[in-house]
């Protein structure tokens, strides 16, 4: 999460989805700070900040879900940073990754497993993301589909000035351009099932090749019970501990006034 009380922005980043980028941009360009962690939610945020605060000009970016499976996927395949092997980012010494992402990270590795085999065995139930517990609260929502040109607008709409393009920040590596490489027959009925409500909540949309496609009813109620539970979870239940993340990483180097342009 960046604040920026000069512009009076908020920037809410969401897991894999160009929050390093912005993060880096508004604390180089716009006198951005961080501010609790790097994925912390608005909910957060609204227990500690002014009325005046409350009524900065709050943004986000949204992104295709089926997108976000396959970039963690090859995240954890290629593990270039070695963030999946190294016990400094490991939940229980207050980093981020967690058990349930080793769990998955080494059935891929110690099963030479496919992004096929990976889904069908992870993803059972209908996808869901901090998305719903964000947007709610946003001025303007960034579809990461589109970022440089949506990234402006969103200054735009802040009445703030864009100094420059958006630069890029941790791409992935090893993955492949055509999302159907992924996605493909075998796992097409259970990707529907899936993904199916949330793509309808945020006007996605499957692969054409796919033809009409209909979420089914179960789905939908599934999803709307535990993106409930899910809220109350969060807002009531859920501890959050304070984190400066680790030296080298873009948000850890905010954290600590020590991030450079390079």
């Amino acid at each position: 999460m960046i604040i920026s009380h000069k512009h009076k922005l908020l920037f809410i980043g969401l897991p894999f989805s160009a929050s390093s980028a912005i993060s880096k941009e508004l604390y180089l360009e716009y006198e951005g700070k961080p501010l609790l962690r790097k994925h912390s939610l608005y909910h957060e945020f609204k227990k500690i900040a002014t009325k005046e605060e409350t009524e900065y000009f709050v943004f986000a970016v949204l992104r295709n879900p089926m997108d976000v499976v396959v970039t963690v996927f090859e995240k954890m395949k290629g593990n270039v940073k070695g963030d999946f092997t190294n016990p400094a980012f490991f939940s229980e010494n207050r980093g981020h990754i967690t058990k349930k992402h080793r769990e998955r990270f080494n059935f891929i590795h110690k099963n030479n497993a496919s992004f096929q085999q990976y889904f069908l065995r992870f993803f059972t139930k209908p996808y869901d993301n901090a998305s719903s517990m964000t947007f709610d609260y946003c001025d303007f929502v960034i579809r990461y589909e589109n970022i440089a040109d949506d990234y402006s607008l969103a200054l735009k709409k802040a009445g703030v000035e864009n100094t420059r393009p958006l630069p890029v920040a941790n791409k992935t590596a090893g993955k492949k351009k055509e999302i159907l490489g992924y996605y493909t027959d075998d796992i097409k009925e259970r990707a529907i099932e899936v993904f199916g409500p949330f793509i309808e909540r945020y006007n996605y949309s499957f692969p054409e090749e796919w033809g009409r496609v209909k979420t089914p009813l179960k789905s939908k109620i599934q999803f709307w019970i535990l993106g409930f539970l899910r809220k109350i979870n969060q807002k009531y239940f859920k501890k959050y501990v304070e984190k400066v993340g680790l030296e080298g990483t873009i948000y850890g180097d905010m954290q600590r006034d020590k991030l450079s342009e390079s």
